[in-house]
């Protein structure tokens, strides 16, 4: 399987059919791409407040405590919308790419239908992939309150050893929750492809994409190929980041705080736009392979230039005779 070409085709995709920047924005998240944000490194302090300023900001908050609850309140509900719409967009990308693939355009308004008809679906599936993953995250965590626990009960030398245990533990299970996060990624890819191409019910899109993954049909390669595109959008999203941080610091340094809150802003306003055209890549990227995984879309021949040029000789004349 010719991978990179999966890419390019991938790519040509992404950036004729631009519609599908506004799924890819809501499903960044999920496939990889999205914003994020920097440390500036400095904290502040009670020396950093002017005399007073603690009682102030008391008042303000008593007197305005309506306000912040509406505003929490508001901000649950956008949070809870955007989910929603995450999931759909997800269902709704990988239609999207299958109409490119398809030489059709592919239209907003039916990927966003066939998102929310498949949302119950794509949730299923990334829920049960996920499963795994939290509890091996959950194993660390009771590990470390029981040691904690226990070394409280059992003095200095109880102590030694739970700690020991932690420190034997731990990177164990750092690897496996690596190991894991990395299979459940794959598997919800094809799973997802399944559900919404296939129409299969959640559980047989996940058997079948279990199945594809231990079955050498190229997913883990293609995951693998999958790390340099997400390399270079790092990079081009650190890029971007740095003057934000650095004009941050200097006015966080300044104490102009209002400044800063809108320049953080404005950075995740500018993040939404490589983050929409990385997810939407992303996804196409699986679409296409998935699609020649399974004989969907017949990868392309190519044709030796030797062979191509070959002409066959013409027919020998006959002699000549005369009459």
């Amino acid at each position: 399987m010719d991978y990179f070409d999966i890419l390019k085709r991938a790519w040509s995709i992404t950036w004729r059919y631009k519609a599908l920047w506004v799924l890819g924005l809501f499903a960044g998240a999920a496939s990889g791409g999205g914003g994020g944000g920097g440390n500036t490194g400095y904290s502040t302090g009670s020396g950093d407040f002017p005399t007073g300023a603690e009682q102030q900001f008391i008042n303000w908050f008593s007197e305005n405590l309506v306000l912040i609850v509406i505003l929490i309140a508001l901000l649950a509900v956008v949070g809870l919308a955007f989910w929603v719409l995450s999931i759909a967009a997800q269902g709704g990308l990988v239609y999207g790419a299958n109409e490119a693939a398809e030489s059709r355009a592919p239209r907003l308004g039916s990927a966003w239908g066939v998102g929310f008809r498949r949302w119950g679906r794509t949730f299923m599936i990334g829920f049960v992939v996920a499963l795994p993953v939290l509890a091996i995250v959950l194993v660390p965590v009771v590990i470390l309150t029981t040691a904690g626990i226990g070394g409280l009960l059992t003095g200095e030398q109880g102590a030694a050893l739970a700690l020991g245990g932690v420190c034997l533990v731990l990177p164990i299970m750092f690897v496996l929750l690596i190991a894991a996060a990395i299979i459940a990624g794959i598997v919800y890819q094809l799973a997802l492809r399944y559900g919404v191409l296939q129409d299969v019910s959640f559980g047989q899109a996940i058997k079948r994409g279990w199945s594809d993954l231990w079955g050498k049909r190229g997913a883990f390669v293609f995951w693998l190929v999958m790390i340099m595109p997400g390399i270079a959008y790092g990079f081009i999203t650190l890029i971007l980041i740095v003057p934000f941080v650095i004009g941050m610091i200097g006015l966080v340094v300044a104490e102009q705080y209002a400044l800063v809150a809108g320049l953080l802003v404005l950075m995740v306003l500018l993040l939404m736009i490589p983050g929409a055209i990385y997810g939407t890549f992303v996804s196409s990227a699986w679409t296409v392979f998935f699609r020649r995984m399974t004989g969907m879309e017949e990868a392309p021949v190519t044709v030796a230039a030797d062979s191509a040029a070959f002409i066959p000789p013409p027919p020998p004349t006959p002699p000549y005779h005369e009459a």
